[in-house]
């Protein structure tokens, strides 16, 4: 009888010949054995899908498969359609998990009985030219393990590591029992935030680690302009209205205002973030996003009364009271002290 593995990873390959070699070895010399990894070559055009071949062919604990391009997330539902594994992991092609990443977090999941544990993780960008990356790190304030009714009382522990689902382990039975998969026509952004919020409401215990054991590459080659697709309006108003849902389920802006305000503001400003990294954008550019964020945040404008930092409630405010053109002026002068600090 074939060994089943104790946790299934699953990394969707498209097009990544130059690193997904990198972060395949993260995985395979992670100092715990009792994995699977699952390479789904979702009809990349270079070597990549020969590549995933070739670790299978070398390392029984590889498992490669193919499949026509469909995007990340259909990659993503391929694999935990497969896989009867006890946790699922989930890793980028062009990322790397960090020493320990498995048997530490595996641990704390055996040790608590909780239903997924949540771990740090390193942002590395790498500026076109530039022979060190910027780093900074995003990671649960402590080791906790949250059960039931705690989860809705202390939901700012809960929700204070990355929405990335390779931030976190989960346990595989509760995504069956309750199907939860991957929208596959996102393609775009906030898929991932979607599928933790919907594993959250979920769970019945939850574990945090503040230790960082996931690097998350950035490369200004691969950066991409900011668009104000359909499929990004979706996923994003998805994301918002499941994040108000538990909030309001769990009464959790009574206890939290500060908390709640502070991921609203997060949401508001994060297309704006976007946009700000990207080219220049004039202003008749700029005003269908901020008309799309007014009319989408107004009716939510309740949530933002905690206390938020200045610079960004100043954001939010000038949306929210539909101030377009200050919207405008302050994210040119933001572009242009980004700009000279990146001369310095």
């Amino acid at each position: 009888m074939k060994h089943m593995a104790t946790i299934s990873i699953i990394m969707a390959v498209y097009n990544s010949e130059d690193y997904m070699p990198a972060a395949v070895q993260s995985i395979l010399e992670q100092d715990y054995d009792d994995f699977e990894l699952l390479l789904i070559d979702d009809g990349s055009t270079d070597s990549s899908g020969t590549l995933c071949d070739e670790f299978a062919a070398r390392d029984p604990r590889v498992r490669a498969f193919h499949k026509p391009n469909g995007g990340m997330c259909s990659a993503r539902n391929y694999a935990l359609d497969l896989i009867e594994s006890t946790y699922v992991a989930f890793c980028d092609n062009d990322d790397r998990y960090l020493p320990h990443l498995l048997r530490d977090n595996l641990r704390i999941l055996r040790d608590s009985n909780a239903d997924c544990v949540y771990y740090g993780r390193r942002l590395a960008v790498y500026d076109t030219n530039a022979a060190n990356p910027r780093t900074s790190e995003i990671h649960p304030p402590k080791y906790v393990v949250l059960k039931g009714q705690e989860i809705h009382d202390h939901y700012d522990i809960a929700r204070s590591g990355s929405d990335a689902v390779w931030a976190c382990i989960y346990r595989r039975s509760i995504i069956e029992q309750h199907h939860l998969r991957f929208d596959e026509r996102l393609r775009h952004g906030c898929e991932d935030t979607i599928f933790t919020l919907s594993f959250l409401r979920h769970a019945r215990t939850i574990a945090t680690n503040p230790q960082c054991y996931y690097v998350w590459l950035r490369r200004s080659s691969h950066s991409s302009s900011f668009g104000l697709t359909d499929d990004f309006k979706l996923g994003f108003e998805t994301a918002v209205m499941l994040e108000c849902a538990l909030i309001d389920d769990w009464d959790v802006f009574d206890r939290l205002p500060d908390f709640c305000a502070n991921r609203m503001a997060r949401y508001l400003l994060n297309p704006l973030e976007t946009a700000l990294l990207s080219s220049k954008l004039s202003y008749e550019e700029l005003l269908p996003l901020f008309q799309w964020l007014a009319d989408f945040f107004e009716p939510r404008a309740s949530y933002f009364e905690g206390r938020i930092a200045l610079p960004r409630k100043v954001f939010c405010l000038l949306i929210l009271q539909r101030r377009f053109r200050a919207a405008a002026v302050c994210m040119r002068a933001a572009q242009v002290y980004i700009a000279h600090s990146k001369r310095r």
